[in-house]
């Protein structure tokens, strides 16, 4: 937990000295949708995607002399899991992510999207057997994943789409027996608060 409270710190803080370097223009908003995640076991072939609604806030940010460019940062609750066909079960992960998104913003609006994402884990449950169990100790708390994707206006007033996949870069859970990472596509509608005039969405 010490790390989720210093990254979520740590964004405040870079909210609140970006005026000078984001003067142009910072929207604030926030976003809903769903999640179509599973989880890259080794070793384990028969598995299927967990369908879930995700739901959070967005920050962007357009520095002065990088016109083309936008920054955006998230704070997502995400459940996140798996099924397992071979032992009908499904494990379910609740976690908190905050990506980081660099942006090229093109000229009829199309925004391509990549960026670090940092996940922090809250609880892990796996349901199997008529019975819900506690599994969060066989799960490492932060995860890091590698988030890419493709964000639309549907209309000037700050509403729009945002579609990305989300690749896990590092082992997530603590069990040998089954190596574990995350992965999932993200299906989303945001809606963005324009503080500052002088750009586009």
């Amino acid at each position: 937990m010490k790390y989720f409270w210093l990254v979520i710190i740590s964004a405040f803080l870079i909210v609140a000295g970006s005026d000078k370097a984001f003067s142009q223009q910072t929207e604030i908003g926030f976003k809903g949708g769903f999640n179509i995640y599973s989880l890259n076991f080794e070793g384990e072939a028969d598995t299927g995607s967990r369908t879930t609604l995700q739901y959070g806030f967005i920050g962007r940010f357009y520095p002065v002399r990088i016109r083309p460019l936008t920054l955006q940062t998230e704070l997502n609750y995400s459940p996140q899991g798996v099924y397992l066909k071979s032992s009908d079960a499904v494990v379910r992960l609740d976690q908190i992510n905050v990506p980081i998104l660099f942006q090229y913003l093109f000229d009829n609006n199309i925004r391509v999207q990549a960026g670090p994402q940092l996940g922090f884990l809250m609880n892990a449950w796996a349901d199997y057997d008529g019975a819900t169990h506690d599994i969060a100790n066989r799960f490492r708390k932060v995860d890091l994943s590698l988030s890419a994707g493709l964000s639309y206006p549907l209309m000037p007033n700050g509403l729009g789409i945002d579609i990305r996949y989300n690749l896990g870069l590092i082992r997530i859970s603590t069990d040998d027996t089954y190596r574990s990472s995350n992965r999932g596509l993200q299906i989303s509608v945001f809606y963005l608060f324009d503080f500052k005039k002088g750009s586009k969405r």
